[in-house]
């Protein structure tokens, strides 16, 4: 049976502690990869759009309102195509005359009629999702099927201020379509007070504006698969329990009930969190909050035919927090799912790659034409930073999984290079376990109904490649970790990143879960009765401390970083500013219980019991800035 919350799986945490602790503050990246800052114009903001013309010139947006062209080549001038646009945050470069721009208002062609170089014609392709002034409402995309159908996604509303003056002004001022404040079952801290704010929607090629998919919160990044599927990331919050990528169908309902009021036919009578469950489709591959990143953007597939390295037709995903994701896809019982992984890291100094360190803040990405990853990067929301940076192979690969798949009795794993037989074919290599999340009006969610699944044998490939691995209790509607830190080369070199996760949706005998890798908190587990035994439970400084260095690898490690120094400009940090961890115990619980809405710091009260926040103060205290008078392993 699945433990309980409050009771760790045996052994689990202190050896994933170390795995953790290897892929992040260990070297993130592999042999092979280069890093370097690509030069662009001073003053323009950060990048929020990348691509390329058919005759390989680069493109970027910014978040200022600019399109700029270079190239091709890398010495190439820069020109600034068009200026004026409302944060553009997709592009489709049919041309180095056409331009197709996704921004605030509508979708537009940009074109250069005249050949100057510059844009002269703004043709408005549709645009009929509602608008107003919250700083929040971004249209994400953009993307075009083979049809001619172009698919983006107008986000929620955020919170308006802190200011009561902003808060008192914001009902009067101007909106595109009808408002409506109505919450749908809960208030939320995202909304959808204007149409089709939360809906992945269409427009047709003669202009028809069609809602397509609902149930998004803020779909920061877009892309169609190879095979035509749309795929969008969305962000962890209220009613998301983590980010991930998604694949998004025609009517399909993925989760923020916020988007329902606009649904044809929406009424609130009889509408509950369970019915809202039973319709959820959760995503295609997890990205599990914490150890894979904390805000996804863009997802990129890999068509370059091997010229990036050897995860050839494989999803890369720039996340705002240091760190490039990798993802892989099967279909399985009809359905796609799959697995992700760390590709770089966060690290400050990357012993598997050379070059420029990478930059927090990417959420926009791009192949080129020489097979090499371009990654935009913007400060934005408070805690990124303004660049753009390429990323080459130069043809070594280090030891590293390839990808994880299902099989009817387990999983079978791949590499990019031959593994040593005496740790390939040991069961005791494999550590395996699994969990899933509550779906509720909360922000984010815990781990819950953790248990490690037991490797009973190994089948490995006779080149060393891969093995089946076939286990004891393979369950659909759970995401499985896996973490190997003892596989080795036959040279003795560990994997460059020994940590991957399988999102099993579906088994391949069709068997599923309702609400996929999510179930309904019971009542009690959210009881006050149950919070106050889980604070109960952390009771020496030892058990704290250990506690707490889980939950900060789980919930913290993405924005404050590895190593307590945070982003600059956004999380805090610890080490360097020492005025973070002088204030009192008592206010450092606040701050995480209810979050700060100036510091983009999400409230944790709902994820995280009062035995944690106090277990993770005292790891934070312990690890980078020691405990002031009164510590927190004995205070409350």
């Amino acid at each position: 049976m699945p433990r309980p919350r409050s009771a760790p799986v045996p052994g689990r945490w202190s050896f994933l502690a170390g795995v953790i602790a290897l892929v992040l503050l260990a070297p993130a990246s592999r042999a092979g990869y280069l890093i370097e800052n690509v030069p662009y114009p001073a003053g323009v903001g950060g990048v929020s759009a990348v691509t390329f013309t058919p005759a390989g010139q680069l493109v970027i947006a910014t978040r200022h309102g600019e399109i700029w062209l270079r190239g091709p080549g890398p010495d190439a001038a820069w020109r600034r195509f068009a200026r004026g646009l409302d944060e553009p945050m997709g592009l489709i470069a049919d041309s180095d005359r056409v331009m197709l721009v996704a921004h605030r208002p509508e979708i537009l062609r940009v074109s250069d009629t005249d050949g100057d170089g510059r844009a002269d014609t703004f043709d408005a392709l549709g645009g009929q999702w509602g608008l107003t002034l919250n700083y929040h409402e971004f249209f994400f995309g953009l993307v075009r099927d083979r049809a001619g159908n172009f698919y983006g996604s107008p986000s929620l509303d955020s919170t308006v201020t802190a200011s009561a003056e902003h808060k008192a002004a914001y009902p009067k001022l101007p909106v595109r379509g009808p408002r409506n404040y109505e919450s749908v079952l809960e208030v939320s801290g995202h909304r959808s007070e204007v149409p089709w704010r939360g809906w992945v929607v269409r427009i047709t090629p003669d202009g028809k504006f069609e809602p397509f998919a609902s149930g998004f919160r803020q779909t920061n990044g877009m892309a169609l698969s190879p095979e035509g599927d749309l795929f969008v990331t969305d962000n962890q919050g209220d009613y998301k329990p983590s980010t991930g990528l998604l694949h998004v169908a025609a009517g399909d309902f993925h989760g923020h009930a916020g988007s329902l009021k606009w649904e044809p036919g929406y009424t609130a009578a009889g509408l509950t969190t369970e019915k809202l469950w039973q319709r959820l489709k959760t995503p295609a591959v997890v990205f599990p909050h914490g150890p894979m990143g904390n805000s996804p953007g863009q997802p990129v597939w890999d068509q370059t035919g091997g010229k990036f390295g050897p995860f050839a037709g494989q999803v890369f995903v720039g996340d705002y927090s240091k760190l490039v994701i990798r993802a892989s896809l099967e279909k399985v019982a009809g359905a796609w799912q799959g697995a992700c992984f760390p590709f770089l890291g966060r690290n400050e100094t990357p012993g598997y790659v050379t070059g420029d360190k990478l930059k927090a803040g990417h959420t926009r990405a791009a192949f080129s034409p020489d097979g090499s990853l371009y990654l935009g990067a913007t400060a934005g929301w408070g805690a990124g930073e303004d660049g753009l940076q390429r990323v080459r192979w130069d043809g070594r690969s280090a030891a590293d999984f390839r990808d994880i798949t299902l099989t009817p009795r387990g999983f079978r794993v791949t590499f990019t290079r031959p593994l040593s037989a005496a740790t390939l074919g040991l069961p005791a290599s494999y550590e395996l376990n699994r969990f899933r999340y509550y779906y509720h009006v909360k922000y984010g969610s815990p781990w819950i109904d953790e248990a490690r699944v037991t490797v009973k044998e190994v089948r490995a490939d006779a080149d060393g490649r891969g093995a089946e691995l076939i286990v004891d209790d393979l369950q659909p509607g759970f995401i499985y970790e896996f973490s190997v830190p003892t596989l080795r080369t036959p040279e003795g070199e560990p994997l460059a990143n020994p940590l991957g996760y399988y999102t099993a949706n579906r088994l391949l005998d069709g068997r599923r879960t309702v609400g996929g890798t999510t179930r309904l908190p019971r009542a009690d587990e959210t009881s006050q009765t149950a919070r106050d035994a889980a604070a109960a439970e952390l009771t020496s400084n030892t058990t704290l401390l250990a506690q707490g260095e889980r939950t900060y690898r789980m919930f913290c490690v993405g924005c404050h970083q590895p190593d307590g120094r945070g982003i600059a400009g956004g999380a805090a940090n610890f080490v360097d500013d020492k005025t973070r961890l002088a204030k009192s115990d008592a206010d450092l619980l606040a701050i995480i219980d209810k979050g700060n809405e100036a510091k983009a710091m999400p409230a944790f009260g709902a994820i995280l019991s009062p035995g944690q926040r106090r277990a993770v103060l005292v790891y934070i205290r312990t690890a980078f800035g020691g405990s002031p008078a009164g510590a927190a392993g004995t205070g409350r």
